[in-house]
């Protein structure tokens, strides 16, 4: 009977590994595609062409932002997820909150590109992406957890610094929130420069164990 419990048990919390990741390379697809529709001039207030591409170049430049952290986090998806060896139900839907913030990323880009200079609608980007940085950051915290489980054969220590780089960046967005209603210009270049601050930090945390 026991044995009887445990095979139910064992299938429905069974997760497909290649169904999820085809599901998450559909979404980041989907998503950095919408994110090109709020790419457009102005309706009104401009005269001529000139004016409606100058008028577009926030807009502009927050989509570049928003197509780098959507594109920057299909490629650590695909070079982390390669760790994963099996995932629970737990880790399953942190997956899934995990995409909801990525879709909420065109809505909050195109808050940013209709008021670029509002701190409230800077501040709509960051804790969207705070939030998403905090989920994936949960996601490798519980994949550390039981790393024999989920990343059997990845070293644990690799794991810890990716947790590690989620958090600080998590962090990152957190501050640039309040940075936001300080000044607008200096969330912008924090955007930028943090997370790839600390993602080179941690190839050298990661380099360091290789050479060790």
């Amino acid at each position: 009977m026991k044995r009887n419990t445990a095979s139910i048990s064992a299938l429905t919390q069974y997760v497909n590994l290649e169904r999820l990741t085809f599901l998450v390379d559909g979404v980041f697809a989907i998503t950095m595609t919408l994110l090109v529709l709020e790419l457009r001039p102005p309706e009104e207030g401009t005269v001529d062409l000139s004016q409606s591409l100058l008028a577009m170049m926030p807009r502009l430049y927050i989509y570049l932002i928003a197509f780098y952290s959507i594109a920057n986090h299909w490629v650590v998806h695909q070079r982390m997820f390669r760790h994963i060896t099996s995932v629970d139900t737990a880790l399953l839907w942190l997956t899934m909150i995990g995409l909801l913030f990525i879709t909420l990323i065109p809505a909050s880009t195109a808050i940013v590109g209709r008021f670029p200079s509002e701190k409230l609608a800077v501040a709509c980007f960051s804790i969207n992406s705070f939030f998403q940085a905090l989920t994936t950051w949960a996601f490798w915290s519980h994949v550390l957890k039981q790393h024999k489980q989920f990343a059997a054969n990845s070293d644990p220590h690799v794991l810890r610094i990716t947790a590690q780089v989620w958090l600080i960046i998590a962090v990152g967005w957190l501050v640039s929130i309040f940075l936001g209603f300080i000044s607008v210009s200096v969330a912008y270049v924090t955007w930028i420069v943090w997370p790839n601050l600390v993602a080179v930090w941690g190839n050298y945390k990661r380099r360091q164990l290789i050479e060790k």
